[in-house]
């Protein structure tokens, strides 16, 4: 989910609070319930659109996503080996 910034003024003037924001939170909701998927495959990022620096804040927010991405193929990949060596 990106540009949480535009969603909640609080994360627009400090994206560390994403995680504390009930805007934040319902927008979450509403991805998960649209697109079907569990609330913690929803990961909240902000881009980089505006700024000129980089930000060590939207840069732990893009990581943490990047993590939970490749944890999530690597459970994938593992389920697959494991379907494929019951055969």
């Amino acid at each position: 989910m990106t540009m949480p910034d535009k969603a909640c003024e609080l994360v627009n003037k400090d994206v560390k609070r994403i995680f504390y924001s009930k805007a934040i939170k319902e927008k979450m909701q509403l991805c998960s319930n649209e697109l079907g998927l569990p609330m913690n495959f929803i990961l909240p990022v902000k881009n980089y659109h505006e700024e000129g620096m980089l930000d060590n804040d939207m840069d732990i927010l893009i990581l943490n996503a990047m993590t939970q991405i490749m944890n999530f193929a690597n459970d994938y990949l593992w389920n697959l080996q494991q379907h494929a060596n019951q055969k």
